[in-house]
């Protein structure tokens, strides 16, 4: 089985590469131990450098398509190896093998998110238990079949399903993560057009989620999805009291059992926002559109569920968490640098609702579909999407706006 997944998709025109391989956990001790070939399809790539968590070792690096590899400490790259690898000249596809194991976490993570324990295991990049590039824009497929032991159901991006000894994902789809989630007593609910997997004792909540999701999943095909819908959704309802996240169609909430209708249709609809509201590069300061679009169309959400009163009240909140606080500017030409949560969550979306107020809903909704289907995804490209479509005045109010 595993020497099928070996051999290079290329058919996988659209991502730059094809991650496949083997991962072996030991619940008990977090230990790791990966296998990869990886499947290079840019014939004019020379050299890569990738980064993997630094609690890793026993590196190899080889392949029919590397002329020469090694792991070192660089500056820059605290807690990371930087896997510099050379190509082979250039083909079709070069394949680069790498192999390694250790404990990824020796000591748990602050939020929770990435954890190996005896009855769940959780991965995404953000622990770097995989080989990233570090240019963090290139997208692959994958296949990885993951080996943990007997009673394991997961959860993932893409699909999932047993194999002997273990779980296949299988992400067709390319993305710049593997992310999944396994656990062996989660309760399971099939709701139209998503799942939600809970692994929570109680099952407090679970029916608001659903309501949300509905909700969620309308508001916005009817908006952005008319040619593009959400694709069917995992959902994800955590214990932790604070960590979400999304990547696409899958959402992963935290312990929503007291929270209320108003914040919880404005966190799903967010991370269901996520599915559009992507692309800007997330290390840099263009990341405040994926957030900040994403945050605002949650508000707006509420605004249509719970009336004006629900969106004032998350409005004057989110005002309250910001006043009288020095923060930076949203952007100004010429800056690179990521903003802090507060800008990209706060500042950002409350200048989005000043912007509405002077363009108009419709044409706000007609400024996000057009950026939306733009492949330029740089506050320079949404800032000529909204000229576009309501006028060169607003577009120099609005940049004068996120220069303040």
């Amino acid at each position: 089985m595993v020497l099928l997944l070996l051999t290079p998709l290329a058919q996988a025109t659209e991502a730059d590469y094809h991650y496949a391989g083997q991962l072996v956990i030991d619940p008990d001790s977090g230990h790791i131990r990966a296998d990869w070939q990886i499947t290079v399809y840019d014939e004019a790539e020379t050299a890569i450098k990738f980064v993997l968590r630094d609690t890793l070792g026993n590196i190899v690096i080889g392949g029919s398509g590397v002329a020469s590899g090694g792991a070192t400490r660089e500056a820059g790259y605290e807690n990371f190896w930087a896997i510099n690898v050379e190509l082979a000249e250039p083909a079709p596809f070069r394949v680069i093998s790498l192999s390694y194991d250790g404990v990824l976490m020796p000591r748990p993570l602050s939020n929770r998110i990435n954890a190996i324990e005896a009855g769940r295991i959780e991965l995404s990049v953000d622990s770097f238990w995989f080989p990233i590039d570090v240019r963090f824009s290139k997208e692959f497929t994958a296949d990885l079949v993951v080996r943990a032991g007997d009673g394991w159901q997961g959860v993932t991006t893409g699909e999932i399903r047993p194999v002997q000894d273990g779980l296949l994902i299988h992400n067709q789809d390319p993305r710049m993560d593997i992310v999944f989630t396994l656990s062996k007593s989660w309760h399971i609910t099939e709701g139209e057009g998503f799942t939600v997997y809970d692994q929570r004792e109680t099952r407090e909540g679970t029916e608001r989620v659903l309501a949300s999701a509905r909700f969620c999943r309308d508001f916005l095909n009817q908006r952005f999805g008319r040619e593009d819908p959400l694709p069917t959704g995992s959902l994800l309802i955590t214990d932790r009291p604070s960590s979400g996240y999304a990547r696409e169609n899958y959402i992963v909430l935290t312990d929503i059992s007291n929270t209320e209708p108003a914040p919880l249709t404005r966190f799903v609809c967010h991370e269901f926002a996520h599915y559009w509201s992507t692309g800007a590069k997330f290390d840099t300061v263009d990341n405040w559109i994926n957030e900040a679009f994403a945050e605002y169309i949650g508000m707006m959400a509420v605004r249509e569920q719970l009336g004006d009163e629900a969106f004032d009240e998350l409005r004057n909140k989110m005002q309250e968490q910001i006043a009288g606080r020095e923060l930076p500017r949203v952007w100004a030409e010429g800056d690179t640098e990521r903003g802090p949560y507060l800008v990209q969550y706060r500042k950002a979306p409350l200048l989005l609702a000043q912007l509405e107020e002077s363009i108009g809903e419709e044409t706000l909704i007609d400024w996000l579909q057009l950026y939306f289907a733009n492949p330029e995804k740089t506050t320079t490209g949404l800032l000529a999407a909204l000229e576009t479509v309501a006028g060169a005045d607003s577009r120099k109010h609005f940049e004068q706006m996120l220069e303040e």
